[in-house]
Order: C-alpha cells, then structure tokens, then sequence
C-alpha cells in the first residue's frame, strides 16, 4: 500500500464530503443537478462500452443506486417545498425504508472471497438486518422526517450503527473489495453524523442523522473511486506490507463473533418486550 497516494486518497476524500455536506444543507438544488449531471455521465459512458463484462455492470449499476436512486432521491425529496414533502412523505418513508432494507439484506449474498471472516459476514448481515427491521416496527415504520432540510432516519439505534460499522469494516477487509479506498468510510460516517447533528442544533438525537451521513459518505467515496484525482507529484515510494487473509481473518472473527452477540441480545430483547406489548 503505498502511503503517498493513501495521505493524498484520504485529504482528497474528506474535501469533498465535507463539500457536499455543505451543499446538502445549504444549497441542495445545486447538489441536486450535480448528482443528476453525475447520473447521466455515468449512463453515457456506460453505453458507449463495447464490451460490459460483469465488472461493469456491477459498477455502473452500484452508481446508479447511488446516485440517482440514493442520496439524489434524497436531496431531491428535501428541495421540495413543505406542503409537497408532507403530502408524498408516506411515500417517500416506504422508498426509503425498502431501499434501507434491500441494501443491507443483498450484502448476505456478497462474496466471501474464500475466508472465514467472509463467510461469518453473512450471517452478522442477516441479524443487523433483522435487529435493525425489529427497531423500524418499533415505530411503525415510520422513521424518516424532514427539519429545516435535513433527512433524518429514527430506527438505527447507537448500538446498532456501531454494529455496524464494525461488520463493514471486516466485510471491506475482503480480497473483494478495493478497502484502501474505503479506508475513510467508517471513520467518515461517524464524524459526518456528528457534524449533522450539531449543524441542525441537536433537534433530534444523534443516530437520527446516520442514515444521511452515511448515504453522503458512500455516494462521495464511490464516485471518487470512479473518477479519482490523482496526485499532482510522484509517489516518494513509501509503503506498508498489506496483512494476509488468514491474519485479517485472527483480526476480524473475533470482532465479528462480538457483533453477533450484541445482535442476538438486542433481537431477544425487542421479541421480549413485543410480547409484553402485546400481552
């Protein structure tokens, strides 16, 4: 891994999520046309490929789940004049809640890469996903709102989104994954949560603003691993040994077994208090 390019990667990276975090409380009609300019670049060049192998179609599909159909469909939602966004907000909260869901439950089916951590991945997926469904029923699935143009998500508890992050940091650790370039994901999430959160006053509790940190975090990284700035200079040659499979596996398993747990413990105790409620 060389270090140069990783220092000039990260500070690149936290630029422009910190600029589009900027947009999407501020000026979310400009971030609204960027990402649809984005979207139809991507469906350009993607159509002008002679050849799409499964590589390509994975990645522009990923794109425009992203794009568009993510964080645009957000933006887009926010930018909507009050008496519009009170009238489709069922709607939206239903897209929104089926996309969270649909997102989370086909990372089960992701490829393990022939490890151990990947293989115990699938199964921690599967019970953040059923711990996080108990916490959407909770409210009824009610769980987005709009204050002062922020998209807020109420059903993934502190707990749940430290779960979580700690799940996709083994998952991105996988030979599938490109993770030097995700490196900054989990770390970014967090701080962009916390920065959302003071930015709209603390109106709400803090995880209530996970599901848009996380949605600007991705769709930032993503698209700069498609169209990357490189580096103005030459690479001074330093770099890292990258760790084996087996290592990440000693790493991650036991972090993995922890999560699952932690999930197996919160899913007893909503099953507990749902019957309570319903006793």
């Amino acid at each position: 891994m060389d270090l140069t390019f990783l220092l000039w990667n990260s500070l690149i990276a936290i630029f422009f999520v910190t600029l589009v975090c900027y947009l999407a409380k501020y000026y979310q009609t400009i971030l609204f046309f960027t990402k649809t300019a984005l979207s139809l670049i991507v469906a350009i060049q993607y159509s002008l490929q002679s050849h799409k192998d499964l590589i390509a179609i994975m990645g522009f599909s990923k794109l425009i789940l992203l794009l568009p159909l993510g964080l645009g469909a957000v933006i887009g939602f926010v930018s909507l004049p009050e008496s519009k966004q009170q009238k489709f907000m069922p709607w939206f909260t239903h897209y929104i809640n089926f996309a969270v869901l649909t997102n989370i439950f086909v990372m089960v089916f992701a490829p393990d890469g022939g490890t151990y951590r990947g293989i115990v991945s699938r199964f921690v997926c599967f019970f953040l996903l059923l711990w996080l469904f108990q916490e959407m029923a909770k409210v009824r699935f009610q769980t987005t709102q709009i204050n002062q143009k922020i998209f807020t998500f109420n059903s993934s508890p502190l707990s749940w989104i430290y779960c979580h992050a700690a799940y996709r940091m083994a998952l991105l650790s996988l030979p599938t994954f490109d993770s030097a370039n995700y490196l900054l994901l989990e770390p970014l999430s967090l701080i962009v949560m916390v920065f959302l959160y003071h930015l709209n006053q603390k109106r709400y509790p803090l995880p209530y603003y996970f599901g848009l940190a996380d949605t600007i975090v991705v769709t930032t990284l993503t698209v700069l691993i498609r169209y990357p700035i490189l580096p103005p200079f030459e690479s001074k040659g330093l770099y890292i040994t990258n760790l084996t499979e087996n290592q990440w596996d000693m790493i991650f398993l036991p972090v993995q077994l922890v999560v699952i747990s932690i999930s197996l413990r919160k899913i007893y105790r909503n099953l507990v208090f749902s019957k309570n409620i319903h006793s």
